[in-house]
């Protein structure tokens, strides 16, 4: 049988060596995580036989979760002067005043809509040079680029 060589480099690898003083430590640790990887197999058998078929169900109800974005969601003031508050509701303290035709950016959505002025809309978390609070969305109107918002305030002055 011809002898085939690689054109791979060859290493050795030097054995591991461990001072008896750190010997102890070592098992130690050793047997941590064996016993770490025990819990961890014996929970996900429990887990997965729970899923498999048996005599009774139960519904689970989980609580939403915001879906996250990478892209970020603009927005433009369109009433004459915006409040912007420390929280989602009509009675908290307002931060500072925005003009009509800024531009802002869209941190976060409320979970619920609300109603003002008999206008029903969500909160929305923006921030708007450095301020971060609360607006109603009744009085923004909302852009999925910051060109796209530009444009639109240019449009309102």
């Amino acid at each position: 049988m011809p002898e085939t060589t690689s054109c791979a480099p060859q290493y050795r690898r030097r054995p591991s060596v461990i001072s008896r003083k750190h010997a102890g430590s070592f098992r130690r640790a050793a047997s941590l995580c064996r016993g770490a990887a025990t819990v961890f197999v014996c929970g996900a058998a429990l887990v997965l036989g729970a899923c498999g078929p048996s005599g009774g169900s139960e519904r689970v109800t989980l609580p939403p979760t915001p879906v996250l974005s990478i892209r970020s969601t603009w927005a433009v003031v369109k009433s004459p002067l915006l409040r912007v508050r420390d929280a989602a509701s009509n009675q908290s303290t307002v931060l500072s005043h925005i003009r009509m035709g800024a531009v802002m950016e869209v941190l976060t959505r409320g979970d619920k809509e609300d109603s003002v002025e008999s206008e029903t809309a969500y909160w929305y978390r923006i921030d708007y040079q450095g301020l971060k609070g609360w607006v109603f969305g009744s009085y923004i109107e909302l852009f999925d680029t910051r060109a796209k918002a530009d444009k639109f305030a240019s449009s309102l002055q």
